[in-house]
């Protein structure tokens, strides 16, 4: 059976002043008198072939903006030049946004289950159109929440998508939780941010009460800069995660040492085809006698690092001690002499000799996380009786007792004088320690400015998510993992619908007959199409330039010697 639209005869049908309205005008109530009509408009819906053909009125009033402006206030049922009616594109509309399916999925779906032929292409360009709907409705509605709210929390962050474009920017309102707006910089200096952020005051006639950033300089030079007098606070994700990167190095090495180390024993090196004899089983390959001891040494070393909760080094190192116990007990009592028991004392004594080197690295590892679970702790704990002046004090005593405990290692005597470093796997511990109150001296002033808000905001860190799940989305949609290209395109569409949620995205669709405007469209398609102008302008003249012939030319060519004048 084909499952390609049969050729049928096309409904006529005439769109009058809906009867309910009396020919009264919408805005003035005056008479609404018949102008003309469409010479008639053709498209496909689920019930059929139709040709609509329009009949536009004028408002009788002279001083009414419809005097002159023939309109007809009947919800459209298709939109202008479209094959395909506004049903169709809600039931489209559904399956992408609300049930997440590829366009070569719902072509499939739509033939199956509705017997309508729409190509994949349209689909996708269908698609394009409901994200610049949908994101013209979101804006509605978060401007109707800002004006009754009057003031805005701002947070601010940027993706890089890759190596090649411009880095997305996204601001956010931490009170409504709403999108301000999503722009594509070139570069993010602190004007340049701050003009982002001045448009937005201006957009949605607002007051700024302050912001929520990483520490990242572009971003405060522009608040000392612009918004000094502002409360600012500083992501404490960020904060931690800092503080977290030299322990993390350090015990990255002790894991790898450990690691090398065990791969690196006989019953891991010896050969798989070169047979001894062992008493009691005769000729076998040490590795297949010692097959099972090896896979368990194997599973101890596949530890993985669970950031701010686990290091995989310290936990390798104690799993290994405790391994090493239980290999002591079960020799209790066996013949030295035999000779898979000689294998197993040295490989007993083999790990014991590493896990002794090792012991010194593993107990500043051990030490350095317990002392980052206390910061941890006490950044985040709160309570009624503790202010921002008293949680302040709290944390200056608990960093004065690690500066009290690290001052004069290296010859560093002055806070002042500690700088920034990246971390080798040598890194003493109280060098770490060091670079933890360097970090919280530069944070200090912006860690506990959420005591000023309205809201408890310490972090930025839903920003990262919310690009992190738009990023699995293009993924998912386009079968590939570079990206970069789609998110700089339609990025700012799915950004809006992440922070929407699912269920006012799904509310706007279910009532989209009644609000699709082309008219008030066509300023988000033009966003939309200078976006992908601007991606794909550098394609173009990249490979128009003539650059790949001018390196075939310069091969082996000697530049002319200058005449001496």
């Amino acid at each position: 059976m084909s499952l390609t639209q049969p050729k049928r005869k096309a409904t006529t049908r005439y769109i009058t002043y809906p009867s309910e309205l009396n020919y009264s005008c919408p805005l003035c109530d005056s008479h609404a008198s018949y102008a003309y009509s469409s010479s008639g408009h053709s498209y496909i819906d689920f019930n059929g072939y139709f040709n609509d053909f329009v009949r536009y009125y004028e408002c009788t009033n002279p001083q009414c903006p419809l005097h002159s402006e023939p309109f007809n206030p009947a919800p459209p049922q298709v939109l202008p030049y479209k094959r395909y009616s506004l049903s169709v594109w809600k039931w489209i509309a559904q399956e992408a946004k609300i049930y997440k399916e590829k366009p070569k999925n719902i072509r499939k779906r739509i033939r199956k289950k509705l017997r309508i032929s729409i190509s994949e292409g349209t689909i996708r360009n269908c698609i394009k159109e409901i994200d610049a709907f949908l994101d013209h409705e979101i804006d509605k509605r978060t401007k109707k929440i800002l004006k009754e709210q009057g003031k805005i929390l701002i947070a601010l962050d940027g993706q890089k998508p890759d190596d090649k474009g411009n880095a997305l920017w996204l601001f956010v309102d931490l009170i409504s939780n709403r999108v301000l707006d999503v722009k594509i910089l070139s570069t993010a200096d602190a004007d340049t941010l701050h003009d982002c952020i001045e448009k937005i005051l201006k957009t949605y006639e607002v007051d700024l009460l302050g912001g929520v950033s990483d520490k990242q300089g572009s971003i405060r030079a522009m608040r000392e800069t612009y918004y000094e007098d502002l409360p600012w606070q500083y992501c404490h994700f960020h904060f931690l995660q800092n503080a977290w990167r030299p322990m993390a190095a350090k015990d990255a090495n002790l894991h790898k040492r450990l690691k090398k180390s065990v791969h690196g024993l006989y019953i891991f090196s010896a050969s798989k085809t070169s047979k001894v004899n062992f008493e009691g089983i005769g000729k076998r390959s040490v590795r297949t006698v010692f097959e099972k001891v090896e896979k368990q040494l194997r599973a101890i070393l596949k530890e993985y690092t669970r950031k701010f909760k686990r290091l995989r080094g310290i936990t390798t190192y104690e799993n290994l001690k405790q391994y090493v116990v239980e290999m002591d007990l079960a020799m209790r009592g066996e013949d030295p002499s035999r000779r898979v028991v000689k294998i197993a004392k040295r490989t007993i004594a083999s790990l014991k000799e590493v896990l002794s080197k090792l012991e010194s690295q593993y107990r500043d590892c051990k030490q350095l996380m317990g002392d980052f679970q206390e910061i941890r702790s006490k950044l985040k704990r709160e309570s009624s009786s503790l202010g921002k002046e008293e949680k302040l004090k709290e944390m200056d005593a608990h960093f004065s007792a690690i500066w009290k405990e690290v001052k004069g290692f290296q010859r560093v005597e002055t806070r002042e004088d500690l700088k920034s470093f990246t971390a080798k796997k040598d890194t003493p511990a109280k060098k770490v320690r060091q670079e933890w109150v360097r970090l919280y001296d530069s944070y200090r002033d912006g860690l506990f400015a959420f005591y000023d808000f309205p809201v408890k905001a310490k972090t930025n860190v839903a920003m990262e998510r919310s690009f992190g799940v738009e990023k699995s989305i293009f993924i998912s949609r386009g079968g590939k993992t570079r990206v970069g290209t789609q998110i700089r395109i339609h990025g700012p569409n799915v950004l809006k619908q992440i922070y929407a949620g699912e269920e006012e995205v799904e509310e706007i669709i279910d009532g989209m007959e009644g609000t699709f405007d082309r008219k008030v469209l066509e300023a988000e398609f033009q966003r939309l199409k200078e976006r992908t102008e601007a991606e794909t302008e550098k394609w173009r003249n990249s490979v128009l330039s003539g650059s790949a012939l001018r390196e075939v030319l310069d091969l082996g060519k000697v530049e002319p010697t200058k005449k001496l004048r």
